[in-house]
């Protein structure tokens, strides 16, 4: 029989959770008693604070292409990959022999090596930019690139979309899931921070935008006219499950930031080489003029990276020229300021860092973004997800489940909200205890989604047709319970 969206009872919602957690106990001893012994040397418990989750996560001790093993032995199918790491999935057979060539012959120089010259070149040719740089995560490449445009423009304030996640420096940990009651109004939303030891002086430097509203930004700039230095955004906002751009948002962001002044800047730590071989520079054709990296452009080794055009990125080497005078000549728009006020007499952006482009991170780069990114691999990714967001939402019909499935590209969720969300600010109703029951029981049968209602799945090259049937056949078995009269 198929029910509508209110027949759903939540009296079986949690009886079917309750169930499935105390299964996902039983099966998890191990990850039990090591979180137990981690907890009395680190906050937690975890060495991330999105590592924790209740009542305590899984530990893991293997992993092999799709498959990955808990500390019990328990075998999952990973649609997690790592938070979005894993596009290349686990333990790829070309990154694991170039790996061991590698380690062989020493893993940090604080010199150059070839390696990371090659792999800067496949990164200019795939994302259109002009000079890169290496850091050794999403957050320190996001810092990077907003340091960057601060000394390019010599201004002070960014602006950040609602909603969106970059990292956990202090200029942009504001704002990423905000209160209802201290978000603000519409049109111009409050600067919320994200944790406590954050600075007043850094929130002050931060606007906050919402998302997929352009008209909306367009006032906001108006009314800090000259004080812009940046505005970074994710093209697909991915911390409030999938979000993407309205046709046009992107368009007129890109637009905007030429108008007054602003650097652009695309954080696609997530998006990257998972949404398409040259990121969502390639998929929605919009070039930004500062692109942020990480994650999926290591195969799972540490590394991070930032780059694009040559007049902001020169900021490194030289800061030559009033501000004005730079914005004037790559804008049309100056910023009215004499001299920089950040530079303090510096004559150039620092960007420093003992391990960026230490020899490990640069082989796994370039094995992963030459060898098996490759522009093949794309339509076959984009396929499997088309696929299991389309028979996601086949179950989600069927059964009158309150939500929907969505993917860009490899990424996708199945989204417990009544309304499909276009920004932050409609996120509402996010049905959390029909999330978790879901989440126990799929991981219960060896399915492993990201711990997360607001998260996404990834898909790598090592995924198959028959784990993308085993998800389905499995979440079918959860609806049909869920909704059996």
């Amino acid at each position: 029989m198929t029910v509508t969206r209110q027949d759903i009872d939540r009296a079986r919602i949690t009886e079917i959770g309750a169930r499935e957690e105390t299964a996902y106990r039983d099966r998890t001893r191990q990850s039990e008693a090591l979180f137990d012994r981690a907890r009395q040397s680190l906050p937690l418990g975890v060495a991330s604070s999105f590592q924790a989750y209740d009542p305590y996560p899984l530990f893991m001790g293997d992993a092999r292409g799709s498959r990955i093993w808990d500390a019990d032995g328990n075998e999952y199918i990973d649609f997690d990959m790592a938070f979005g790491v894993l596009a290349a999935g686990h333990s790829h057979p070309l990154l694991a022999e170039a790996l061991q060539r590698r380690v062989a012959n020493g893993t940090c120089y604080t010199f150059p090596v070839e390696d990371g010259v090659a792999l800067a070149e496949e990164i200019r040719e795939r994302f259109g930019a002009d000079l890169v740089r290496f850091s050794n995560s999403g957050t320190e490449s996001t810092m990077d690139a907003v340091r960057v445009a601060r000394g390019y423009t010599g201004r002070e304030k960014i602006i950040k979309f609602e909603g969106g996640y970059h990292g956990h420096h202090d200029d942009v940990l504001v704002s990423i899931q905000p209160p209802r009651d201290a978000m603000g109004p519409d049109d111009s939303p409050a600067t919320v921070p994200a944790s406590a030891g954050i600075p007043r002086s850094r929130i002050a430097e931060t606007v906050i935008a919402p998302f997929n509203q352009p008209h909306v930004l367009e006032a906001i700039l108006q009314a800090h006219s000259g004080e812009i230095a940046a505005i970074i955004v994710e093209p697909v906002q991915f911390n409030i499950g999938v979000v993407p751009p309205e046709p046009g948002f992107l368009e007129r962001v890109r637009e905007l930031a030429t108008e007054h002044g602003a650097v652009l800047i695309f954080d696609e730590v997530k998006t990257g080489v998972v949404l398409a071989w040259g990121g969502a520079y390639e998929h929605f054709g919009i070039k930004p003029d500062l692109f942020c990296l990480a994650k999926s452009i290591g195969g799972g080794i540490p590394i991070g990276a930032f780059g694009g055009r040559r007049e902001v990125m020169a900021s490194i080497e030289t800061l030559e020229g009033t501000p004005s005078q730079r914005v004037d000549a790559t804008r049309g728009v100056g910023t009215g300021m004499e001299k920089s006020t950040l530079s303090g007499g510096a004559t150039r952006v620092a960007h420093l860092g003992t391990f960026n482009g230490n020899p490990l991170s640069m082989t796994a780069g370039l094995v992963t973004l030459r060898q098996i990114l490759t522009k093949d691999a794309y339509p076959r990714l984009h396929a499997m997800a088309d696929r299991l967001t389309a028979g996601c939402q086949a179950i989600i019909d069927e059964h009158g489940l309150p939500g929907y499935a969505i993917n860009v590209g490899p990424k996708g969720c199945v989204m417990f909200t009544p309304e499909r969300v276009t920004n932050y600010r409609n996120l509402v109703g996010l049905d959390s205890e029909l999330w978790a029951a879901s989440f126990f029981y799929l991981a219960n049968r060896g399915i492993l989604l990201p711990p997360g209602p607001d998260d996404q799945w990834t898909l790598s090259v090592q995924h198959t047709d028959a784990d993308i049937d085993r998800y389905l056949e499995v979440f079918g078995d959860f609806a049909r319970e869920l909704t059996a009269s």
